[in-house]
């Protein structure tokens, strides 16, 4: 006695399933990765907490479990970098601005590349210029208080900032002075004489950037995070100091 033939309907179904369950353990792998990154930033911020009350009231110290703040920090952003949607977002960020900001604040910046880089090559036109972000409350704050980037610069420190942020950014490199570099940088952040903080994360120790860190959070003072110091990192810690100023 033979058995009857699969049904073409439930052949269609059971492929349908196996392909909605792939996508779906595609993207509940990456945001389990976020979940975990973000445990592990919850984690560093708790034990950071827990040893700065400690210090303060002269208790003895927890042990050190987990990643450092940095590091945690590192992961989750690295996490949610590589979400496909935030990728997109940041890829938008990066060439255009929001039509509302355009008005309120004019067009963005049309930059042609240095004349020096460009031996050879008919100087650019307004369609192949690059457009930069104008950071409108960025370059407000910046009137009255300074940006500061901590890390060591493995380049001239004029190729990383951007237009017309050079004589704004205060660069200390703690690498080359340690943590003496940093001065009464601490107390400046506290007293609201800086508008943000930059960490070049992949050039600077965790313990020579923590007391401004430490600083900035109790100050509620911006902080973003730009590698080691390359132009594109740069704007993006810009573009990320901009997002939080706006949520003030």
């Amino acid at each position: 006695m033979s058995s009857d033939p699969v049904s073409p309907i439930d052949e269609l179904l059971e492929s349908l399933r196996a392909a909605l369950a792939a996508r779906r353990r595609d993207g509940a792998a990456r945001i389990d990765r976020v979940e975990a990154a973000l445990g592990s930033y919850r984690r560093a911020v708790e034990q950071q907490i827990a040893t700065e009350f400690a210090a303060e009231h002269r208790l003895k110290a927890p042990p050190a479990a987990g990643s450092s703040l940095t590091r945690a920090a590192e992961e989750l952003r690295d996490a949610v970098l590589a979400l496909p949607d935030v990728a997109l977002l940041l890829t938008r960020a990066d060439s255009v601005l929001d039509v509302s900001e355009v008005e309120a604040t004019g067009p963005m910046t049309l930059k042609a590349p240095p004349a020096s880089k460009a031996r050879g090559v008919p100087p650019a036109s307004s369609e192949s210029a690059t457009l930069v972000p104008s950071w409108p409350r960025l370059r407000t704050a910046l009137i009255s208080q300074r940006l500061v980037v901590i890390g060591a610069l493995s380049r001239d420190r004029s190729e990383s900032a951007p237009e017309g942020f050079g004589e704004h950014i205060e660069w200390i490199d703690t690498e080359r002075d340690g943590v003496h570099a940093l001065g009464n940088l601490p107390q400046r952040i506290r007293q609201g004489r800086v508008a943000g903080v930059i960490i070049l994360d992949r050039a600077v120790k965790h313990k020579h950037s923590e007391p401004a860190l430490a600083a900035a959070r109790d100050a509620k003072v911006p902080t973003a995070f730009a590698g080691q110091g390359g132009r594109a990192s740069l704007e993006r810690a810009l573009t990320q100091l901009e997002g939080m100023l706006a949520e003030r």
